[in-house]
């Protein structure tokens, strides 16, 4: 009767988690943190996870929340992003540092948008560029706003992030 009750347990909590994995995350209560050029943007801190996110954990939180991580479209939408990290930077951060889905293209040595286009603004941290290796990016934001360690990074896949910025169609 045990064994019976064990073998019952178990396919209840593997169909638990079957749910639980393929039910879209609600972050924010639906909640849409930034409107631009008619998408949301919300920012996933990887908080709900070990304190970081590598890219692809970052992505599939992303996913997971109806959306792709997101790309960058010109100066305003940069500084409204922007504003949105530093919103949500814990005050015993001096920074956060983020996913985004741009690219480094290391052959034309620029920055590309998920879909292969240039992106139509860039703002590199200074010193950056780092590697020719590096082709994805983050943004780096500075708790002061008036420090110019502001701006775009370039990161391996794995490098541990804070969380990632979620692009959402409507």
């Amino acid at each position: 009767m045990a064994k019976s009750n064990l073998s019952v347990a178990i396919i209840l909590m593997t169909s638990i988690i079957a749910t639980i994995e393929s039910t879209p995350l609600l972050f924010n209560q639906g909640r849409c943190e930034v409107r631009y050029g008619g998408k949301c943007y919300i920012l996933i801190m990887a908080g709900h996870r070990a304190r970081t996110s590598t890219r692809r954990e970052a992505q599939y939180d992303c996913h997971r929340a109806g959306g792709v991580l997101a790309d960058i479209y010109s100066e305003e939408h940069f500084h409204l992003i922007r504003a949105l990290i530093r919103s949500r930077t814990p005050i015993k951060h001096n920074f956060n540092h983020v996913w985004l889905g741009l690219h480094f293209d290391n052959s034309t040595i620029s920055v590309v948008l998920s879909d292969g286009i240039r992106a139509p603004f860039v703002q590199w941290l200074p010193k950056r560029p780092a590697s020719r290796l590096h082709t994805h990016v983050g943004m780096y934001v500075a708790l002061d706003n008036l420090s110019d360690r502001q701006g775009y990074v370039d990161d391996m896949p794995y490098q541990p992030l804070l969380g990632g910025v979620c692009e959402i169609q409507g």
